[in-house]
Formats: structure tokens, sequence, C-alpha cells
């Protein structure tokens, strides 16, 4: 899967995400396509980290 950011910066440390670093990314979109595989359409991307900054999900993503 490939996706193209505008921010480069980790949401958490701050520090640029950079070439072959591992890292988490919470997007959000529909499921276009189902079946044996899903075909998923990304619009929105929440939230952008390293790996190793990754400390679960604890942000409001619907507002609520």
């Amino acid at each position: 899967m490939k996706a193209r950011l505008g921010v480069t910066t980790c949401d958490v440390c701050q520090q640029p995400m950079t070439k072959d670093e591992r890292v988490m990314i919470v997007v959000e979109g529909s499921i276009t396509e189902s079946g044996d595989i899903l075909t998923f359409d990304g619009s929105c991307v929440h939230y952008a980290c390293h790996f190793d900054c990754w400390a679960g999900l604890d942000i409001d993503i619907d507002g609520t």
C-alpha cells in the first residue's frame, strides 16, 4: 500500500519520518468493494508517527 503525506513529521516526537522507517498511520476512508479482498479508498490521514513512538490510539476522530 502506498500513501502520500503532506506532513512529514511524527505526531508524537515531531522528528522527520524518513525513507525505510516503520510508521503507524491512521486513515479515514470507505470500503469501495468487498469480497475476499477489501478495496479501501482513503480520504484523510488523522495521525502518523514512527512505529516506535506508537502508544495506541487515544485521539478523538469523529468529534464526539
